[in-house]
């Protein structure tokens, strides 16, 4: 190939890339966070972030399968706790039918707000491929941190009470998601068939 034309590609290509960067794998820090499209175990629905104002809100995502989630549960237990008399509300989202996530608890109880995603609106919302994964959502109701939960700590929540900026590594997300996305719908086929409806 003449020089002349390799360059010229070489110069379309980087055009390109530049043009087409990567997309994010989570949601950017200040984004507004997306409606939460679940239900609670009784099958009450959250309230709208607009009543949350004032309050720090961590959306934990989370499935029984993930073996990491599951570790995560006495540091989430024990966070909550510590937080009990500060405006923060934990949320615990997983995708799984609620037959399946009450034998789960049965055994391994949570003391945060279980919240089902019957058909994964807010999975896809908060492209929350990685779990476990927590967003921390602040008080004007917008994405502060995103976060392995085993790094969630207190005073990660308090920096976010106060309005700075904490100082906390920030997950990168899952570097598939569509595999990911594909993955999570067949597992809640497979459990639907199995347990029935993830709604309450």
């Amino acid at each position: 190939m003449p020089r002349r034309t390799l360059a010229l590609l070489s110069f379309v290509v980087a055009l390109h890339v530049a043009a087409d960067p990567a997309k994010p794998l989570t949601l950017p820090i200040g984004t507004p966070a997306p409606v939460l499209e679940v239900r609670f175990l009784d099958g009450s629905k959250p309230k709208p972030w607009r009543e949350l104002r004032g309050r720090v809100v961590v959306l934990e995502f989370w499935a029984s399968w993930c073996s990491p989630c599951v570790a995560a549960i006495p540091h989430i237990d024990a966070l909550k706790r510590e937080l009990a008399n500060e405006p923060v509300d934990i949320i615990s989202i997983t995708y799984e039918p609620k037959a399946k996530t009450d034998a789960f608890l049965a055994k391994h109880p949570m003391s945060t707000n279980v919240a089902l995603d019957h058909d994964l609106a807010t999975f896809t919302a908060y492209m929350a491929w990685g779990i476990p994964m927590a967003y921390v959502i602040d008080k004007e109701g917008n994405v502060a941190s995103v976060v392995y939960p085993a790094k969630l700590t207190a005073a990660v929540i308090r920096d976010v009470m106060a309005g700075r900026k904490p100082d906390v590594e920030q997950e990168q997300g899952w570097s598939d998601p569509e595999g990911a996305a594909k993955y999570f719908r067949e597992q809640l086929e497979a459990d639907r068939k199995q347990f029935g409806s993830s709604e309450p």
